[in-house]
């Protein structure tokens, strides 16, 4: 004989077709609580059981010849702890993160699919020019290669929190820099 207490956390309902009709087998999970699970499934049989998931219960049980946990008695408890807090009621750190990676991942998706759009409206992309399917399938897949690079560079730019002064303009230096400063007339002079 064993005894189980705690809050029922599972109640699971399997269904099929003898030879006496239809049926259906109720089992369930006790959770104690400090939150663990026991270990063992508890068979309530095929009579629909008076509890349901959440409930607070002390079931006993006894184990027949191939080791199933079979009900004799639940109890339903008054005045249960507090239940233990689930995974779901507050994101851990570890979904937070995962979470906050996807936004930075979509956001740096967008942005470098803008950029590539300004580059090949403005016909500054070295791009396959052929008019064929092939040179089409090849533009396609020069595009596409740009847009996963871009991404993964924007995504590790936020994601490091590189910033600027770490960071070389490419393709500039000082020489090719122009100067919008306006001339004066005293310049001239």
């Amino acid at each position: 004989m064993a005894t189980y207490t705690g809050f029922i956390s599972k109640i699971a309902i399997k269904e099929g077709r003898g030879s006496r009709g239809p049926w259906k087998l109720y089992s369930g999970r006790v959770e104690k609580e400090d939150g663990v699970e026991y270990d063992d499934w508890i068979s309530f049989g095929f009579d629909k059981p008076n509890v349901k998931e959440g409930d607070y219960v002390k079931i006993e049980t006894q184990a027949d010849a191939k080791g199933y946990q079979k009900v004799q008695s639940i109890e339903i408890l008054k005045n249960p702890p507090k239940a233990p807090a689930s995974s779901q009621a507050a994101p851990s750190s570890t979904n937070s993160n995962v979470r906050q990676d996807s936004i930075i991942y979509q956001s740096s998706r967008k942005d470098a699919i803008a950029v590539l759009e300004l580059l090949v409206s403005q016909d500054a992309l070295p791009l396959t020019r052929a008019k064929e399917k092939a040179g089409q399938a090849k533009r396609y897949e020069e595009i596409m290669a740009l847009v996963d690079k871009l991404t993964v560079r924007y995504f590790n730019d936020v994601a490091s929190l590189r910033i600027l002064d770490t960071v070389a303009d490419e393709g500039a230096n000082d020489d090719t820099i122009e100067s919008h400063e306006p001339v004066s007339e005293e310049d001239d002079a």
